[in-house]
Order: C-alpha cells, then sequence, then structure tokens
C-alpha cells in the first residue's frame, strides 16, 4: 500500500505501547517475548516486500523493564529504538514536575549503556543504535489540565524537546498536534496553547547548536548558532521573575522577546524586552534572546 501511494516511509514502527496489552487489553499473554516474536514476524514481512525498510520499536509507554527486555530478546529486529516518556500523572507540584524533566537524558544515557552491554543486549550488540521518543508530555492524564495545558506543560514540553534533540534522538514527537484532552498544542477549538507558543519559539533553534550552563539552576537556557547570529532560548521555571545576565563574550544583544501563559490567553504574540545589562524573565516564561556576533 505504501508503494502504490508513493509514501516515502522513514520507519514502520510495530506495536503502540505493549508494555500495556496487558491491562488495555486484559491479555496478559502479551509478554516482551510474545512482543518480539510479532515484531520478528512483521519485519520480515515488511523485508519480503521492501528489503530497504527499517523497522521501529517498541514503543513503550515508559522506559522500564518491559523496554529492557525487549532490548534483550530482539535488539537486533530494531533500526529505531522507540520508547515514550510520560513522567507523571499530573499530581506533583510544579517543582516536582519540572525535577522530572532530567529523565529525558537519564533515560536516553541508560538506553545507551544497555545497548552497548552484549549482557544487555546479545542480539543486537554492535549495531549502530538510534532512539526515538515518539510520545511524551510531563503528564499521561489526557483529563487533566494540571502539568499539561497549562505553562508548567508548555515549558516542560519545549525544554523535552530541546534537551532529547541536543541528545541526539532522531524522533522527538509530542503528543500530540490537535487536542486530545488536555493532550495536545491546540484545544479542541484550536485556540493554541502555551506550549504551541513555546515550540513555535523553537522553530528558531537552528544552525550549530553548543552547550551553555547558567548558574540558576531554574533558569533552563540553550543555544544555537546561524553565521553571525547567536540565538539563545531561557525558560524560567518560577512563579517569580528572573534575571538574565549573559555573559557571552563577541556578541552582543541585538533583541529578545518573551512568551507566558497569559500572553497566549489573551491572544498576544511574544513581547519585547527591554535590553541593555541583564534582562528580566517573567515568571514561568520562555524568552527568545537574538545575539550578533561583534564586527
Amino acid at each position: 500500500m505504501a508503494q502504490a501511494l508513493g509514501l516515502n516511509v522513514a520507519y514502520y514502527e510495530i506495536g503502540n505501547e505493549p508494555d500495556l496489552y496487558a491491562t488495555n487489553r486484559s491479555d496478559p499473554s502479551w509478554t516482551p517475548q510474545k512482543y518480539c516474536g510479532v515484531v520478528r514476524a512483521q519485519r520480515a514481512a515488511i523485508l519480503k516486500v521492501d528489503p530497504a525498510a527499517k523497522i521501529a520499536g517498541p514503543a513503550v509507554s515508559n522506559p522500564g523493564p518491559y523496554l529492557d527486555a525487549a532490548i534483550q530478546e530482539c535488539g537486533d529486529a530494531f533500526d529505531l529504538l522507540t520508547w515514550h516518556l510520560y513522567p507523571s500523572n499530573g499530581d506533583g507540584t510544579d517543582a516536582e514536575a519540572f525535577a522530572s524533566i532530567r529523565k529525558v537524558t537519564d533515560t536516553i544515557g541508560r538506553v545507551e549503556r544497555l545497548w552497548a552491554d552484549p549482557a544487555s543486549n546479545p542480539r543486537g550488540h554492535g549495531k549502530p543504535l538510534a532512539q526515538g521518543v515518539t510520545e511524551y508530555a510531563q503528564s499521561y492524564r489526557s483529563d487533566r489540565a494540571t502539568h499539561l495545558s497549562d505553562a508548567v506543560g508548555g515549558l516542560w514540553a519545549a525544554e523535552a524537546a530541546l534537551r532529547l534533540s541536543e541528545s541526539g534522538a532522531v524522533f522527538n514527537t509530542y503528543f500530540s498536534l490537535m487536542a486530545t484532552g488536555n493532550h495536545g498544542l491546540l484545544d479542541g477549538a484550536g485556540f493554541p496553547r502555551m506550549a504551541y507558543a513555546a515550540f513555535r519559539e523553537l522553530a528558531h533553534y537552528r544552525g550549530q547548536t553548543f552547550g551553555v550552563t547558567s548558574d540558576d539552576p531554574d533558569v533552563w537556557v540553550h543555544a544555537a548558532q546561524q553565521g553571525k547570529l547567536l540565538t539563545v532560548f531561557a525558560i524560567n521555571t518560577q512563579s517569580e521573575a528572573r534575571p538574565l545576565t549573559l555573559q557571552l563574550p563577541g556578541f552582543a544583544v541585538i533583541g529578545a522577546k518573551t512568551v507566558t501563559d497569559a500572553d497566549v490567553n489573551a491572544d498576544r504574540p511574544p513581547r519585547a524586552l527591554r535590553i541593555g545589562g541583564s534582562l528580566t524573565l517573567p515568571p514561568l516564561s520562555l524568552t527568545r534572546v537574538v545575539l550578533k556576533a561583534s564586527p
């Protein structure tokens, strides 16, 4: 069907959250071993039609024992190892929600170690690893707005996208574009949420990225350069304003814009910040600062 339609399919992902089949489908027979058997059978069928096809999986609901067992049982069957990330159910505090961002890079690193160890990846050991996160959001509870459609959820999603990109994830696909309950960049009527505004700013995350650090753990920063322009993204995770003083020798700030949940709800575009000296980051905001290399 894909060939008949002329589709350029990057990967065929087999299954979706098979670790939940035992509960969501009331079928406890769906062990990692059964899943891997199905993967091998479907992979063989796909490759028979298209020998160049690439296979992705297991697309587990969260990293954990099921993902580990799939790597152990059929790591060799995957060209792209996929997983989802939903650290919470929206019950925690804002501080706990933001702290869960560490699971992004922690999981990337953990999977890299599992993949490289012949004891945990006996069949796929030596095969190049590509990771993809095919769903993510701070909370999995679509029926709860907390940490999904609010400012915390939007800022967390933007930071997750940046960290996944910088960690080398082949895919990092936020769940979802249009409202699935409180998931989604847009609500059911098509109005943007904070996540939409944040991702709109991330469209400017282009060029050569490089590491920058903040001496304030509550302010997350990232940078990318295209030609003479350097763009810095600063996410203020706190409910009060924070100062931002940039120390980037050879560059001068030429503009800064910020967006908050209140701006999005009022249908306002990102607001310009006064430049010169320290910038003031509004509470729970994403700020994009543009600098230009000195002549």
